[in-house]
């Protein structure tokens, strides 16, 4: 199961993003992936728990220099075709993150918000 995990930059809370997946997700820790956005925040924490637990892990960085300003509206979508469900961190401001939690479900992926 590819799980992405995004949210605000501000978020810094790794026990958290550590105990929101495991409560959730650790019946299916053997197929779990991680989906990343490699941004500061809640995207890299996530990364950082994939490579900390030996788990399988794609980051999707956004591509400044093809797509100047909306590149990392465009990498959200990236994030979302490439995922099965959506774990987000959220601030209840970040435009990224809200972008990235409005894609998901229009497209119908089961997405969870953990709000900070």
């Amino acid at each position: 199961m590819k799980l992405a995990i995004v949210g605000s930059r501000t978020f810094n809370d790794y026990g958290l993003l550590g105990e929101t997946i495991w409560q959730h997700f650790s019946i299916c820790k053997d197929k779990l992936e991680i989906v990343s956005g490699g941004a500061k925040g809640a995207d890299s924490f996530g990364a950082d728990f994939a490579e900390n637990w030996n788990l399988r892990c794609t980051v999707y960085p956004p591509e400044w220099d093809k797509y100047g300003k909306p590149a990392g509206f465009i990498r959200n979508q990236t994030i979302v075709d490439n995922c099965d469900m959506v774990l987000a961190f959220w601030d209840g401001r970040s435009k990224g993150t809200q972008d990235t939690i409005n894609k998901a479900k229009k497209a119908k992926k089961p997405t969870f918000i953990v709000y900070f």
